[in-house]
């Protein structure tokens, strides 16, 4: 291969190689507070993340430097930090536990497995340019995710906060069990994770700029330290491992792939739509570009690492990322001083986790979660459209009931019905002439309009295809029928039908055919390419005849008016059939 062309397709390949290529020394500075600061912060908050999956703390820095490393050599967002997410832990946690029976090493092991399978998901989508995919997480699908999943992970934090021992993952059995043995809660855990739950509202309120997950670490550590709680029975994380683990596969039974599948391609799709979102919106406020297949690339190389490194699953986060933004990150570098900042903790500093209260995980988790609800939102699609307010109620209640997979398989389902739905009975509009300026238009207002006898102009705003093609035939045939004059040219106004299917194609050949029987002509106006090249493959173009072809709707009234007007050739014949009409 050409130098200079293979320089060019590893540019293409890894945005990293083209950024550093452009890199200047003034930026260096900027990335460095910016990487150290989304570091920092981070470190509270992955240890908890790597609670939800029921996982060692350090998995979740594993994942985390996995994440860095991974997402930043492929990424085409200069700002975008990956790495633990609440809502993903959760959904990992919840797919893997009921396989795992209890057993920590198989935890482990499936959480490995399951980051990998979301990778290689997210690596084909980008193979096979898949970039739209997120687009089938409709806003109510997300909506009624984040609520069910908030409300699971409180759930699923309460029992730190009273020390009280509870099992899986499902919303009403952990509630039962928290009320049942309120009783055994254990108070000085119970007051301290108070305490804190009480810290992090109020640094959220008065004090925003100060990292709440951090800060509340820093205290927790402080205080067990002082005070011994360990000895008054308050849980610790207790010793952890220095330094990093080796890359290995994880092992597994073949068996384990396909109980995980669901939960990895629903994994993909969150990871993908939360980060190509993220990746859009820092990427336009910074004017640059980011590539979709370049970010499936690039989540799907974090995803896969973050296995190999005994990690779990991993997403965009937006709060790391807001800090490299408002530090005034400049380029991927910052994510690489990320991983930076989490190696040298991993090595040197991990002896502080030991002292680490769980209850604080708790409390991060539980105050995380409280600010995944998305309440105003779900309150605006009630007031605007009831059908996506039950459709995000409806994953909600799912997830509360048969778990987080099955509630994000059901919102997929659900926004693909809705789609057919809307795709099947699409918006038309029968047109009429403006007095003022002699053009037709859909008239909603109070214009002043007439219909011109025996011309009907129809216009569909949908493209022409099977799922909707009986619905639109049928709907002309009953305008034609129910018209107040004897229609004698149907004029398809076919500007916004930019794409027609066989199956709608044969059913318009049909339809043409019956209408040309009981004397109805049919002339297209303003169609597209597309339009036109499926009618000529169905033979309709000759059949319909060059010269039922206008450029607008208003030549051909102007045509069908010399025609059938006062002084055209067939207008008595017109006259006569509106007499038998009437």
């Amino acid at each position: 291969m050409n130098p200079a062309h293979f320089l060019k397709y590893l540019l293409s390949g890894l945005p990293l190689l083209s950024t550093l290529k452009e890199y200047r020394l003034a930026w260096l500075s900027k990335d460095a507070i910016a990487g150290l600061s989304a570091c920092i912060v981070s470190i509270p908050s992955v240890i908890a993340y790597a609670e939800l999956v029921h996982l060692p703390p350090i998995t979740g820095l594993y994942a985390a430097l996995a994440a860095a490393i991974g997402y930043a050599l492929f990424s085409s967002s200069r700002h975008v930090i990956a790495g633990p997410d609440a809502a993903i832990g959760l959904l990992a946690g919840s797919a893997i536990l009921p396989l795992a029976a209890g057993d920590p090493a198989r935890i482990v092991s499936l959480a490995a497995v399951l980051g990998i399978l979301s990778g290689g998901v997210l690596l084909l989508a980008a193979r096979l340019k898949l970039g739209v995919i997120a687009d089938l997480l409709s806003r109510p699908v997300l909506i009624g995710y984040l609520n069910g999943a908030s409300l699971v992970l409180i759930a699923t934090q309460l029992g730190k906060m009273f020390r009280i021992k509870t099992e899986g993952e499902e919303f009403f059995e952990l509630v039962f069990t928290i009320i049942a043995q309120l009783a055994q809660t254990h108070l000085p855990t119970f007051v301290f994770g108070v305490l804190l739950v009480g810290l992090l509202i109020g640094l959220a309120r008065w004090f925003p700029r100060v990292p709440g997950a951090l800060a509340v670490c820093a205290v927790a550590i402080a205080v067990s330290f002082a005070f011994d709680l360990g000895s008054y029975g308050v849980a610790l994380v207790g010793s952890v491992p220095s330094g990093i683990p080796s890359l290995t596969i994880p092992t597994f039974h073949w068996s384990d792939i396909s109980a995980l599948a669901p939960a990895a391609v629903a994994i993909a799709f969150l990871a993908f739509s939360d980060g190509i979102l993220l990746a859009q919106t820092f990427a336009e406020k910074n004017g640059y570009e980011v590539r979709p297949n370049r970010e499936l690339v690039a989540l799907g190389s974090a995803n896969i690492l973050a296995g190999l490194w005994q990690g779990f699953p991993v997403s965009a986060s937006q709060s790391r990322t807001s800090i490299v933004d408002s530090a005034g990150g400049k380029s991927q570098v910052a994510q690489l001083l990320v991983a930076v900042g989490l190696l040298l903790f991993l090595f040197f500093l991990t002896g502080l986790i030991a002292l680490l209260p769980k209850v604080a995980l708790g409390a991060i988790l539980i105050v995380t979660a409280f600010g995944m609800l998305e309440v105003a939102p779900l309150t605006g699609l009630y007031k605007i459209d009831r059908v996506e307010f039950g459709i995000a109620m409806g994953v909600t209640l799912a997830i509360l009931i048969a778990g987080v997979v099955p509630g994000i398989i059901l919102g997929l389902l659900l926004s693909l019905i809705s789609v057919l739905v809307e795709v099947s009975r699409p918006d038309d509009a029968v047109l009429r002439r403006l007095v003022s300026d002699g053009k037709f238009h859909h008239c909603m207002g109070d214009e002043e309009a007439e219909s011109v006898p025996g011309l009907l102009v129809y216009r569909l705003y949908a493209p022409l295809i099977f799922a909707n093609a009986r619905h639109v035939m049928t709907r002309i045939r009953t305008l034609v029928d129910e018209a107040d004059h004897p229609v004698k040219w149907l004029v398809i106004d076919a500007q916004a039908i930019h794409d027609m299917d066989v199956t709608a194609a044969q059913r318009f050949a049909e339809l043409h055919r019956e209408l040309a029987e009981d004397g109805v002509d049919i002339k297209i106006a303003d169609a597209p390419r597309p339009f036109l090249e499926e009618l000529a493959k169905v033979g309709l173009s000759e059949e319909i005849g060059r010269g039922d072809f206008f450029g607008s709707v208003k030549k051909a009234a102007e045509a069908f008016e010399l025609t059938y007007g006062p002084k055209g050739p067939r207008a008595t014949n017109m006259d006569q059939t509106a007499g038998q009409h009437r």
